[in-house]
């Protein structure tokens, strides 16, 4: 059984940020936001796209884009100190507009080498977020910033740069399919519901609602759950057998268990750690 470990959360408008010691796997997920990926001490570890492993180590940093699938292999031995950006895409389009920059730029490659740029501006972010982001109000997000600039001068180069698409071509019944599944998330929709509600066999659904939208029906269907869930855990005062009761989990237990194969940590451990920054 797992013991609980250090971690620190802070969220706010750019998205979340947080440093975990931890030796869990992860399952299969996907995020609409960037996910950054610094390992700060410990062990050296393992994260998984599709067939390609991508070790984490202090040599290396691991960039997903929006909605690539990726999961977290159990260490061997020690745990890891890893730092974990989740960025909203519109947070950083504003601070490459504010550098010249095309907003739109994706990561043109998974993993990278680490820089002594990011490498520092990453270890006082680390530091940051275990004091709470407790600057002034107006330089609480500098840390964040700093990393996040020595990310994009080490690793999107403005003439090579891969711009994002303007927009995936959607379906009228994948529109309705994504209507359904936020109107009935709280529920956890079978997959074979859904399709059938928009009037497509199951194949054809999954085929279309990945071009349509990027990701998984599955992965699409948790990352609404999780992120439900950690804004109540972190904004609310309902009880963890409430959250676990208003997103259709039959026993806390489950709850318990799908949120700490996400998140590498248990839900009241969650709430207790997190800071939200205005």
């Amino acid at each position: 059984m797992h013991q609980e470990t250090p971690i620190w959360i802070v969220t706010g408008d750019f998205g979340r940020a947080t440093v975990n010691v931890t030796d869990r796997a992860l399952v299969e997920h996907a995020h609409q936001q960037f996910n950054m990926l610094f390992m700060l001490d410990g062990a050296e570890t393992t994260f998984r796209t599709g067939t390609t492993d991508l070790p984490l180590d202090r040599s290396s940093v691991i960039l997903f884009n929006p909605w690539v699938p990726h999961l977290k292999l159990a260490n061997d031995g020690e745990p890891t100190m890893i730092l974990s950006l989740v960025i909203e895409q519109g947070w950083i389009d504003r601070m490459l507009e504010a550098q010249g920059l095309r907003s739109g730029l994706v990561f043109p490659n998974v993993l990278e080498r680490m820089t002594s740029a990011v490498q520092l501006a990453a270890q006082r972010l680390a530091g940051a977020i275990s004091r709470g982001l407790c600057d002034s109000v107006e330089d609480r997000e500098q840390p964040l910033m700093e990393l996040i600039d020595a990310v994009v001068a080490a690793y999107i180069a403005p003439e090579a740069a891969t711009v994002a698409k303007g927009g995936r071509p959607i379906d009228f019944r994948i529109r309705k399919a994504l209507l359904y599944i936020h109107e009935h998330a709280h529920e956890n929709p079978r997959i074979d519901e859904i399709a059938r509600t928009v009037g497509l066999s199951r194949s054809h659904f999954f085929e279309q609602f990945r071009r349509c939208v990027g990701a998984s029906p599955r992965h699409y269907i948790d990352h609404i759950r999780m992120s439900a869930a950690m804004r109540w855990l972190s904004t609310s005062e309902r009880s963890l057998v409430e959250v676990a009761d208003e997103l259709g989990f039959g026993a806390h237990s489950n709850f318990t268990r799908f949120f700490a194969q996400h998140m590498a940590v248990s839900p009241s451990e969650y709430r207790r750690q997190t800071f939200a920054v205005a």
